[in-house]
């Protein structure tokens, strides 16, 4: 299992997140070619190619090759597979030496292992381009996020609207410390649409 060998000396692997070992488990029971197809939304979405990696989506094709995971299990892969290529993005590890820090775990089947490889290998260099590392290493940060519900009354054309809207106001903290503050409003169905994508990438940040 995962702690079996030093991490010291890992350049990817320095410390593991919380469910990391039972992620691993269930990477390692994923079939080649979905896990290889998962691999690669990750990887587009660390590349902001990707908005979201779509968690019902892969739950719903486990399901048909009768793997039984549950949705959560799902997440948990996905978490592991985006916290293993950041890492790898950012110490800018070559295929072979991910590889061989994933199999010192010991917790890594061969053909999950061969899996990550190879997709590493593809689009890990796009991944470690400058630009794209330097984009990970300078996300701002989420200072604050009110909302408020309000009805729009009247508009250039229609006088009796009556549509009610949620009014959002974000702060960021750029990487230098300034914060930047936005103000936007949504529709109801825009904002439940927000709110499942807040929610699915919380659930992917709490181990990155």
């Amino acid at each position: 299992m995962v702690g079996q060998r030093s991490l010291e000396n890992m350049a990817v692997l320095q410390t593991i997140p919380e469910g990391f070992t039972i992620a691993v488990e269930t990477i390692n029971g994923i079939p080649q070619d979905i896990l290889a197809e998962l691999c690669r939304d990750v990887l587009l979405f660390l590349q902001y190619r990707l908005g979201t990696v779509n968690v019902g989506d892969f739950h719903s094709k486990l399901e048909n090759v009768e793997s039984n995971f549950s949705k959560d299990a799902v997440q948990g892969a996905i978490n592991a597979l985006t916290f293993i290529f950041r890492s790898a993005a950012i110490a800018k590890v070559s295929a072979d030496v991910l590889g061989r820090e994933l199999k010192g775990t010991l917790a890594w089947n061969d053909t999950s292992l061969t899996v990550v490889k190879h997709l590493w290998a593809e689009q890990g260099q796009t991944l470690m381009s400058s630009e794209t590392a330097q984009q990970m290493l300078n996300i701002g940060q989420l200072v604050d996020m009110e909302w408020k519900l309000g009805l729009a009354l009247s508009s250039d054309s229609c006088r009796s609207l009556n549509s009610p809207y949620v009014a959002m106001t974000m702060t960021v903290a750029d990487p230098s410390g300034h914060h930047i503050t936005r103000t936007f409003e949504m529709t109801i169905p825009e904002f439940q649409n927000f709110h499942k994508q807040m929610k699915e990438m919380a659930s992917i940040l709490e181990t990155v």
